[in-house]
């Protein structure tokens, strides 16, 4: 699988889709890409979906505790959804889970964050 990065945007809404690893190697990049789209400062939710993560390590909490700041900043709220039963467990054990919400489906999303419309891709 392919590592990469995804948004769809509609109006102050984001979904992140992440696909292969979130590890030291791909995390800069993802950061890079994450933060200049935030600085917009157009969203007010931010949800980042990890269905398609393969591995995810320290660095990737990192990257989502990084961007929960910086959304938590500027008046906005992030949401994770998507974990594996493991990555699940790592993001509970940092205690991450009574700082932002996390959301169990796709469809959960939908409810809280509407329709989206424009997508841009970008591959690592």
């Amino acid at each position: 699988m392919m590592n990469k990065i995804q948004f769809e945007k509609n109006n102050d809404q984001l979904i992140v889709y992440f696909s292969g690893e979130i590890d030291s190697m791909h995390t800069m990049n993802y950061r890079n890409l994450l933060v200049a789209e935030l600085e917009t400062g157009k969203y007010k939710v931010v949800v980042m979906d990890f269905n398609r993560v393969t591995f995810i390590d320290s660095s990737g909490i990192g990257l989502v505790l990084g961007r929960y700041n910086q959304m938590k900043t500027e008046g906005g709220k992030l949401y994770i959804t998507g974990l594996s039963p493991v990555a699940y467990r790592l993001f509970e054990l940092t205690g991450i889970f009574n700082l932002m919400d996390y959301i169990k489906s796709i469809d959960e999303i939908l409810v809280k964050v509407g329709e989206h419309h424009e997508s841009d891709e970008n591959n690592v």
